[in-house]
C-alpha cells in the first residue's frame, strides 16, 4: 500500500508540475508577447514626380525622413530627367509595447524655395505604424508642385472602414485619391452626420 501511495503521489505532484507549467507559458506568452520583436510598416514605396509651375524639375535631391519614437533615419534620391523620384518601402523590427508610439514619414526637397533650404512636400504621421492600404495607393503615384500651399487631405481605412487613419499634408495630387481619400463632400456629410448625433444627445 505504501508503494502504491507513493506513486499516486508523485502522479499527482506531475499532474500539478504540468498545469503549472501551461498556466505560466500562457501568462507568459500574454504579457510577455508584447517585448517581442515584430515588423512595421516605416514607408510604404513612394513613385512621385516633381514640378515646378508645371515643368519637371530635373537633378533635384528629394530626402526622404522616418521617425519611430526616438529612431530617425534620412535617406535620399535625385530627380530623373523627367523629375520622377522613388523611395523602396521600408520596415523596421520594434518591440511591441502596451502605450501609443508616434510613427513619421516626411518628403523634403533639398535647395527649395532657395539655396540651403529644405522644403517640405509630404508629411504624413500616426500611431504605431502605416501599414495602410490607402497610403500604399497615395504614395504609388504622386505628383508634387513646389508652388503649390500645402493642403491636408484624410486618408481611408480601407481594412475597417470607417475606423480612423492618418492624415496627409502636402503639396501633391495623387493618382488614386478617389479611392484612397476622403472627399470635400464626404467629409461634410460626416460633419452632418455628426452634428445630427450630438443634437440627438442633447435632446435627452
Amino acid at each position: 500500500m505504501l508503494g502504491w501511495q507513493l506513486i499516486n503521489r508523485k502522479a499527482i505532484a506531475v499532474s500539478l508540475g504540468l498545469l503549472m507549467l501551461m498556466v505560466a507559458t500562457n501568462v507568459e506568452a500574454g504579457v510577455f508577447g508584447w517585448l517581442k520583436r515584430t515588423e512595421i510598416q516605416w514607408s510604404p514605396e513612394i513613385r512621385g514626380v516633381l514640378f515646378n509651375h508645371g515643368e519637371p524639375v530635373t537633378n533635384r535631391e528629394v530626402k526622404r525622413r522616418l521617425y519611430y519614437e526616438g529612431k530617425e533615419r534620412y535617406d535620399s534620391v535625385t530627380t530623373d530627367a523627367n523629375g520622377h523620384f522613388y523611395f523602396p518601402r521600408k520596415t523596421l523590427k520594434v518591440r511591441r509595447v502596451l502605450f501609443d508610439v508616434s510613427v513619421a514619414l516626411e518628403l523634403y526637397v533639398v535647395d527649395s524655395p532657395n539655396a540651403g533650404d529644405e522644403d517640405i512636400i509630404f508629411d504624413v504621421s500616426f500611431l504605431n505604424d502605416l501599414n495602410y492600404q490607402s497610403l500604399d495607393l497615395v504614395a504609388s503615384d504622386i505628383r508634387c508642385e513646389l508652388t503649390a500651399e500645402a493642403k491636408v487631405d484624410e486618408l481611408k481605412n480601407l481594412e475597417i472602414p470607417g475606423d480612423s487613419a492618418p492624415n496627409i499634408r502636402s503639396k501633391c495630387t495623387f493618382a488614386h485619391a478617389n479611392i484612397a481619400l476622403y472627399s470635400d463632400e464626404e467629409i461634410e456629410q460626416q460633419r452632418l452626420e455628426l452634428e445630427r448625433i450630438i443634437d440627438n444627445q442633447e435632446g435627452f
